[in-house]
């Protein structure tokens, strides 16, 4: 499986501080062994399949599979996240 990263989610990850771009890139480097990844993965109630990954209480990436590879398309803070899918 191949991961494929959009510019938006590279773009936000190369906009963090070191030690914090360090831990979201490890925690995406787990999703190689998708689905078997650990870690806080949950399945969106979405028609396309996709899934959200919390990374140390502070960031969430989503992602989802297209045929043989795994798309991460957003990366955002997870205050972000609940606000924009109506959590908070």
């Amino acid at each position: 499986m191949q991961l494929l990263i959009t510019r938006r989610a590279l773009s936000f990850l190369a906009g963090l501080h070191e030690k914090d771009r360090r831990i979201v890139a490890e925690h995406i480097d787990r999703l190689a062994d998708f689905p078997k990844a650990h870690g806080d993965i949950k399945r969106l109630n979405t028609p396309r399949e996709r899934y959200r990954m919390h990374v140390s209480h502070r960031y969430t990436v989503f992602f989802y599979p297209d045929g043989e590879d795994l798309v991460l398309n957003e990366i955002m803070t997870t205050e972000i996240a609940h606000k924009r899918y109506g959590r908070i």
